[in-house]
């Protein structure tokens, strides 16, 4: 079990690269079955010390020495609190290691999946408090509850090892056994890493892009980090914000197919260059198109400049005809676009550009995200200082 807890703990696949998930939870549920909570916990401080991992990028290993220790002690103790907590509930309903017939078994391990990972949720939720890191602290519930899913399909895995280990041979079975688990992570990193590729070219379309213009370079990735920001503000969860970051940096994509005569001309448009322009959201839409990973992003980069009374282009949809997260992007590039310099005039700031945007309520802007916006430059937490910080601290 050991050596099984130790493997899992050294082969992470990186969900994304400030969140990674592991296989430990099967070694974790089958030693506790099979040995009881008490050896799990055993377990898991031995073999997390003693694992080897690497960066997201592949390029360097992570270990204990050059891991600060406060962070080890903590994952450890986070880690270590919950199996208590849950071997506590699989006692007290009367499961005992060794013993896995069903469906007595199904019970304490039940209740015992569920009280640990609500020991986890809690105590990161106290670590947030305690360094008042609001913002990430809403993140937290999404983040676990999306994990849910694959630890109930886990589970059946680890019941399974268990009854290999109580088998005469078992160990020998149980080795055997992980060769097609690792397999399937094998599979799924392959997945990862191709959907990781799929998002790097698509981002250099968009770097491709702000460069074609100096008066519009970094458009996209403000954009994002300002929508990012609005949308914590209003309270959408995580999930939805990270989709609309993404279909920020990519909304504007489309104007690749518009020549650089119309996207730099210093005067107004005629209505035949006007035309060409507005067909930039179902261009990006067509190149997005086939990519099965950013489908549920099609919607926000096809109607961003919609309007809320209507108005806007290209289908004059209106209200809730549309949702929230679509407005709140058509708001936050509007704000981009008057803060930034164009070829025509200066940026204003952000006072001036809130200011105008409230003369749109109801009209061009949907009312609350207005008022968010509003609200967030009055105290100084959106503009361009903002938007840079919020550009490293948003993970892609």
């Amino acid at each position: 079990m050991l050596l099984l807890s130790w493997i899992c703990y050294c082969l992470p696949l990186y969900v994304r690269d400030d969140c990674t998930v592991d296989l430990s939870f099967i070694s974790t549920l089958a030693s506790i079955l099979t040995l009881g909570p008490e050896f799990a916990v055993i377990i898991s401080m031995i073999s997390y010390p003693l694992s080897v991992s690497t960066t997201f990028d592949g390029k360097e290993r992570i270990h204990i020495f050059n891991t600060a220790p406060i962070k080890t002690l903590f994952n450890m103790g986070n880690c270590n609190i919950a199996l208590m907590i849950g071997g506590v509930a699989y006692y007290m309903l009367g499961g005992t290691p060794g013993n896995i017939t069903l469906p007595g078994v199904l019970p304490p391990a039940f209740f015992y999946i569920v009280l640990s990972i609500a020991a986890n949720v809690v105590v990161i939720l106290l670590y947030y408090l305690s360094s008042q890191e609001t913002v990430l602290r809403t993140m937290v519930a999404p983040m676990f509850l999306g994990l849910l899913p694959s630890i109930a399909l886990s589970s059946p895995i680890g019941y399974f090892l268990a009854m290999l280990l109580v088998m005469h041979n078992g160990a020998w079975l149980a080795l055997l056994f992980m060769l097609p688990l690792l397999l399937a992570r094998y599979s799924f990193k392959l997945y990862l890493d191709g959907q990781r590729q799929q998002y790097s070219i698509i981002r250099a379309f968009a770097a491709a892009l702000d460069a074609k213009d100096t008066y519009t370079q970094g458009h996209s990735s403000r954009v994002a980090a300002y929508t990012a920001q609005i949308a914590t503000e209003m309270g959408l969860p995580e999930q939805r914000i990270r989709r609309l970051y993404d279909a920020a940096l990519f909304h504007d994509i489309g104007k690749i197919g518009v020549p650089d005569s119309i996207l730099q001309k210093p005067s107004a448009l005629t209505p035949e260059e006007r035309a060409i322009i507005q067909r930039h959201p179902q261009t990006g839409v067509d190149i997005l198109r086939n990519l099965d990973s950013y489908q549920d992003l099609l919607p926000f980069i096809l109607h961003h400049h919609e309007f809320y009374d209507g108005r806007g282009y290209p289908d004059h949809t209106k209200g809730d005809e549309l949702p929230l997260d679509t407005y709140i992007l058509g708001a936050a590039d509007a704000f981009d676009a008057i803060t930034s310099d164009r070829p025509y005039r200066s940026g204003r700031s952000p006072q001036a550009a809130a200011s105008i945007l409230m003369a749109e309520s109801g009209k061009q802007f949907h009312p609350r995200v207005v008022e968010t916006i509003s609200a967030m430059v009055a105290r100084g937490a959106l503009g361009p200082a903002s938007s840079a910080s919020a550009e490293e601290d948003t993970p892609c």
